[in-house]
């Protein structure tokens, strides 16, 4: 079992035992008070939001260097190859990555994502640490505006349900006609985001969202209750495939 796959099993066996003894909705909606959501197993939990205050606001950046030198001032951190959970290495050229500490991690997307898009540069997490101590998250950035690209370069997919990631970009887009968003998080297997506003009928969408990414729900009695919630309040959006 690799480093990332044995982190999931720890925080799948917490989100489990919260589930056996009833508490499933509490302890996930407790861990989600952020639109920016992490991948446990078929279980999902999101770490605490850094509020407007705490916000690393970086200015929008003239170029991709620029933009790399801004975070690595900014974090203390150097900028390096991204590299997949599914073993993709992304040339330097075209992408860096920086492994942060979540709360740093949380910060920067809070205060830098937007002005460094509207600049033509995509700042995304593409893994979480799991509230672990001593794990990080890794932040990466690409020179470019279109998430589709990013999702492409990533190769999101759900291999073990036939899901692939041209399948996943229409999905989003066919979403977006409708709710409007913004993707934050985009990993292997997953994405995540905000809604601008408050999704018009969550309970629908989490059924839409549950028929499209089944191991968002899986194992659970009442599958789309929690989800509902969080797309609702919370204007989270998030997909996974285990």
């Amino acid at each position: 079992m690799s480093h990332s796959n044995s982190l999931r099993s720890i925080v799948a066996r917490s989100v489990a035992h919260a589930v056996q003894t009833g508490r499933r909705t509490a302890f996930v909606l407790a861990l989600a008070s952020a639109p920016l959501v992490a991948r446990a197993g078929p279980a999902l939990v999101a770490a605490p939001a850094a509020g407007a205050d705490d916000a690393i606001v970086l200015p929008a950046p003239k170029d991709f260097a620029a933009a790399i030198a801004a975070v690595e001032a900014a974090t203390g951190t150097e900028g390096e190859v991204i590299e997949t959970e599914a073993g993709i290495k992304i040339p330097l050229s075209a992408g860096r990555a920086f492994a942060l500490e979540p709360h740093v991690a949380s910060r920067l997307l809070a205060g830098s994502h937007g002005p460094f898009r509207k600049a033509g540069i995509y700042l995304f997490r593409y893994e979480r640490a799991y509230g672990l101590p001593g794990e990080k998250d890794r932040i990466g950035l690409m020179p470019t505006s279109d998430p589709d690209l990013v999702i492409r370069r990533m190769g999101t997919s759900g291999h073990r349900h036939g899901v692939t990631t041209e399948q996943i970009i229409q999905w989003l887009h066919a979403l977006e006609r409708d709710e409007a968003f913004e993707l934050l998080e985009i990993g292997s297997d997953f994405v995540a985001g905000r809604f601008e506003r408050e999704p018009k009928d969550p309970v629908a969408l989490a059924h839409r969202a549950a028929k499209f990414a089944p191991d968002l729900v899986s194992g659970h009695s009442d599958p789309t209750a929690g989800l509902a919630d969080l797309i609702g309040r919370k204007r989270t959006l998030f997909l996974i495939w285990d």
